[in-house]
């Protein structure tokens, strides 16, 4: 019985994983301070259609004072990827020098820019179609150590 339980609840993980509209590389990210260096994100669109995409910074919880949002420069900030594509995401820590020695955490979100929402109308009058469409948001963790480690 715990066999088919386990079965049933990774079948359903994986089925999960393949629903995103699209998936990131790499997840982390680990950054040294000390040096400049310009990293980059994959973004993978695993649909059939083109996706549009928001990157931005956000703040990890408990890391609120030390977190790079303000030192980080991303380009672009929005991108589209055609489907079945692979676009990338490029970011470089700034102002490094201003910086006091310590571990920075910061989150690196890629949001899914919903479509326009069409609506067609039918002859049919008993006729009802509703479609459902899932907005997806995935956050990369950047973490920064400046200093000796």
């Amino acid at each position: 019985m715990k066999k088919i339980i386990l079965i049933f609840i990774l079948s359903i993980l994986s089925t999960l994983s393949y629903s995103l509209n699209f998936s990131i590389a790499p997840t982390k990210f680990e950054i040294d301070l000390n040096k400049r260096e310009t990293q980059e994100a994959f973004i993978i669109n695993n649909t059939s259609s083109p996706l549009r995409i928001e990157v931005y910074l956000d703040t990890l919880e408990g890391y609120e004072e030390k977190n790079l949002n303000s030192n980080i420069v991303i380009f672009p900030k929005k991108v589209s990827v055609r489907p079945g594509g692979k676009q990338t995401v490029r970011f470089r820590v700034k102002d490094i020098e201003n910086l006091k020695d310590g571990e920075y955490k910061s989150l690196l979100v890629f949001k899914e820019i919903p479509k326009d929402i069409k609506t067609t109308g039918t002859n049919k009058s008993d006729e009802i179609i509703t479609e459902f469409s899932f907005i997806t948001e995935l956050a990369v963790r950047i973490i920064g150590v400046k200093g000796e480690k």
